[in-house]
């Protein structure tokens, strides 16, 4: 392995990733800092002569796929945090789209875990190769959902649809109690009458 090689994972895919996720909280998670040190102070040493290039470099690489795949996890729970709070409308999610939008949703999401699932049990089996790819897709699904589902105008029009039917829903439970009162008054009334 050759130092540039390094450079250009780091470029493609560690870089981005961390943009992502300080993006988030304008913060990065001091683990991810500690492999990002880590690699570049193997790179350090192929360059004070050290430790062969070789060595050095994939010392370095190993580092910086960890990071990537720490930053997959984080991403996740992002992703996870997010659906919880989407998740929370529930009622007003089966109105979007003729309600084929939440059933659709949760399909997508379900996939992702899956992934995620699989991705973890590869990483378990120290199969990092796969489980990188695996968290590569899973990156992706979670990009497209966010593009599919945390749609502002549609959640905004369901929301605005949900407190309209709680407050139509509430103002029929008051007019019907106030009719079967005075149905069951009228009722005794007669009772009574006749008795």
């Amino acid at each position: 392995m050759r130092e540039c090689d390094v450079y250009e994972f780091y470029n493609e895919w560690v870089k981005p990733l961390y943009c992502e996720i300080e993006a988030r909280n304008n913060s990065l998670p001091v683990e991810l800092l500690f492999e990002v040190s880590s690699a570049f102070d193997h790179l350090k040493r192929f360059h004070l002569s050290e430790d062969v290039e070789d060595s050095a470099c994939t010392k370095a690489y190993s580092h910086l796929k960890r990071g990537a795949l720490d930053a997959f996890k984080l991403k996740l729970k992002y992703f996870n945090d997010d659906c919880n709070k989407l998740c929370g409308k529930n009622g007003e999610l089966r109105l979007i789209d003729n309600g084929s939008f939440l059933p659709k949703m949760l399909k997508d999401k379900t996939n992702i875990y899956k992934i995620a699932k699989q991705a973890r049990l590869c990483e378990g089996n120290k199969d990092v190769d796969t489980a990188f790819d695996n968290w590569c897709q899973v990156s992706i699904l979670i990009n497209e959902f966010g593009e599919n589902y945390f749609d502002v105008v549609k959640l905004q029009w369901a929301e605005k649809q949900g407190f309209i039917k709680n407050k139509r829903d509430f103002w029929i439970g008051v007019v019907a109690g106030v009719i079967s009162s005075l149905l069951v008054s009228f009722i005794l009334y007669i009772i009574n009458l006749f008795f």
